[in-house]
């Protein structure tokens, strides 16, 4: 008997050192049971497989995305182009209306430059110049209204 090998233990080693051998461990469930901890094994991910289908996925990401943006920019080219025609319409029809569109973007844009330069300091336009061209703007803008007004009263006169 003292011939005979303990399968717990590894051929060749005496009993006093040897280490057991790791077996995999069996269990057996009884439903309605929650095994805590176990997990069941993950199974190897295909690279090639997952590689193709996160290709074929961004590709197509990418194709509705290019198709996205050039419809947006057809769409705001539309736009611009509308905006563009009014402007010269009203341009067209009267110089006035130019005058006051010039003056509320130059105060609009002389308010931002200020804007920035008293809250981040960083200076777009002289402020000394960009009040001067504030009062400015407002001085042509109101006489562009005085202008409209009178020849809108003019027509008035003359079709009454």
């Amino acid at each position: 008997m003292a011939e005979e090998t303990d399968p717990e233990y590894k051929e060749g080693q005496s009993p006093a050192i040897a280490t057991p051998r790791r077996t995999p461990f069996r269990f057996t469930v009884r439903p309605g049971v929650r095994i805590v901890g176990y997990r069941p094994p993950k199974p190897e991910p295909d690279y090639a497989e997952y590689k193709t289908i996160l290709a074929t996925t961004f590709a197509a990401a990418v194709e509705e995305i290019k198709l996205e943006v050039k419809v947006q920019h057809e769409q705001t080219r539309e736009e611009v182009r509308a905006s563009r025609r009014k402007v010269l319409d009203a341009i067209k029809e009267s110089p006035v209306e130019y005058v006051k569109i010039l003056c509320e973007f130059g105060a609009l844009f002389l308010a931002f430059s200020l804007a920035i330069h008293f809250i981040l300091k960083i200076e777009l336009v002289n402020p000394t110049f960009a009040v001067f061209m504030l009062i400015a703007c407002g001085v042509y803008w109101g006489m562009a209204r005085l202008k409209e007004r009178s020849d809108k009263s003019r027509s008035e006169n003359i079709q009454a």
